[in-house]
């Protein structure tokens, strides 16, 4: 008669859902929650190019708007707060860096914080405008940010990206993107 395997040996040999998982699953509902509390609708993408969500934003009417709200999601059990007392910290891929400095549609990075159940948003393009804003050093893979936690994601956060949105698009057209 063939041996039973062990209960560990096959728990062993199957892939487990993590906390990490679940902390993803949740930022994501989380987002999605006020996506669509805003009238917008939200697409996840499941390879990782730069961005996780890709936000399509309508007007009063229901009419889709030009252009896109890109998102790159970020969850943690506890988020790093920095020094300063205001912000978080973040060390963003000096790739994804390179790549939303120079997309013409708005990037944000959202961080999620599950311990709070609170994510925190930070207008890429707009922060590296800032005076002081950090620039990769060469040779590094990342670039510590910082996210202010006065910038938490609800419904009108969304409406905001869709006027920064509106805005960008205005200045594509003028030929002065993110300016």
């Amino acid at each position: 008669m063939p041996k039973k395997a062990s209960a560990t040996k096959m728990q062993a040999a199957r892939k487990k859902r993590t906390r990490e998982h679940v902390i993803e699953s949740l930022s994501v509902a989380h987002v999605q929650y006020f996506v669509a509390n805003a009238g917008f609708t939200m697409a996840s993408s499941k390879e990782d190019y730069g961005y996780d969500l890709v936000v399509t934003t309508f007007d009063r009417d229901g009419y889709m708007d030009p252009l896109a709200v890109y998102i790159q999601l970020k969850a943690s059990e506890i988020l790093t707060p920095h020094a300063d007392g205001v912000s978080y910290c973040f060390d963003l891929d000096v790739r994804d860096y390179n790549q939303w400095a120079d997309e013409i549609n708005p990037v944000f990075l959202i961080l999620y914080e599950a311990s709070s159940i609170r994510a925190y948003w930070l207008y890429f393009q707009e922060y590296l405008r800032q005076a002081g804003a950090p620039k990769p050093k060469k040779g590094a893979k990342t670039i510590r940010v910082r996210v202010p936690k006065a910038n938490r994601v609800k419904t009108s956060f969304f409406r905001h990206a869709r006027h920064l949105k509106q805005n960008v698009h205005a200045k594509v057209n003028g030929s002065q993107a993110h300016a």
